[in-house]
């Protein structure tokens, strides 16, 4: 507990020093920018650069979760440095496209239809009582995948599994 409460105070006290060295950067950057002559006629670089890729806005209208879903994209954004910083992918290329989409689907499977999706919809397994003779008003307990990979792993077999869960529901 002290320790988290030593590192709270480190947090503080590392992003007020990073607040005041940011205002420091901004007034000597205004400092500078005084003495300097101004040129008001925009570069073509900036204008082109503010000019969104197509292929960009076309990847970001087919999928839909982007600037929604912020884990999703802030890992898209991260995809995106390691693919042009350490990759050397042309971000303009169809290649960086489908690798982003590939990379983006191996990190969140359970937000796409996948195959592993339609694996848990297995259907539920039904375990009958062990004994064989017939009572009227017999009841049969159907176990989740969960609840049976829970038996297998506890060592218990699924009927007495089955019976205990029928005895805590009752009660």
């Amino acid at each position: 507990m002290e320790a988290e409460v030593n590192a709270q105070k480190e947090i503080a006290r590392l992003g007020y020093e990073e607040a005041r060295l940011e205002e420091q950067k901004d007034n000597t950057s205004k400092a500078e920018l005084m003495e300097r002559p101004v040129n008001i006629t925009p570069s073509r670089r900036t204008e082109q650069s503010r000019r969104p890729d197509p292929k960009a806005q076309d990847w970001a209208e087919r999928n839909s979760w982007f600037g929604k879903d912020s884990a999703m994209t802030y890992t898209a954004f991260d995809i995106h440095k390691k693919l042009v910083e350490e990759e050397d992918f042309n971000p303009e290329s169809d290649e960086y496209y489908a690798e982003v989409d590939k990379r983006i689907r191996l990190e969140f499977p359970h937000k796409f239809d996948t195959n592993e999706e339609r694996e848990t919809t297995k259907p539920v397994r039904t375990v009958a009582s062990a004994r064989r003779s017939v009572k009227p008003g017999r009841k049969t307990v159907s176990l989740t995948p969960s609840q049976v990979a829970i038996a297998k792993k506890l060592g218990v077999p699924l009927e007495e599994y089955a019976k205990q869960l029928k005895i805590t529901k009752e009660v």
